[in-house]
């Protein structure tokens, strides 16, 4: 890999303490979402991504969390269960499955639990999907953007 393309995938990191051994499947992930920003029109999710990596190079890493909305409303506006939403709050801050199960004291089965459940309830593939219908759906009831 060259220099130029390894910067960019630093660059293109959107959350802090990723582990490096999980950096090829996030750039994969990453561009999935980007080429799926850029075929439905969808630049906010550019400019987030964009806002999002300089406010970590800036030393502001943890920026994004009081802007991730409360668990009940997630639940609310998804139609996920308290625990649902808590394991997305998660996910939107940045947080993996063993750091969830960490932060809530329960068990990693008890987290994916949570997760399958609500990646069926959203129509989602996987992670990457459950975090992007999330944006999406803050975006449009923000006002920002929809899917398109």
């Amino acid at each position: 890999m060259n220099r130029r393309r390894a910067r960019r995938r630093l660059d293109a990191r959107v959350w802090p303490e990723i582990l490096e051994t999980l950096v090829p499947a996030t750039d994969r992930r990453l561009d999935e979402i980007m080429a799926w920003a850029d075929r439905h029109d969808q630049q906010w999710l550019f400019d987030f991504l964009e806002a999002r990596a300089a406010s970590l190079k800036a030393g502001e890493g943890r920026d994004i969390v009081p802007r991730i909305p409360p668990e009940d409303m997630l639940a609310e506006k998804f139609g996920l269960t308290l625990a649902q939403a808590r394991v997305l709050s998660a996910f939107l801050a940045g947080k993996n499955l063993k750091e969830i199960a960490a932060l809530q004291s329960v068990s990693i089965t008890t987290v994916r639990t949570h997760f399958v459940q609500m990646r069926a309830k959203l129509g989602a593939r996987d992670q990457a999907d459950v975090v992007r219908i999330a944006l999406l759906g803050l975006a449009e009831e923000a006002g920002e953007g929809g899917e398109g």
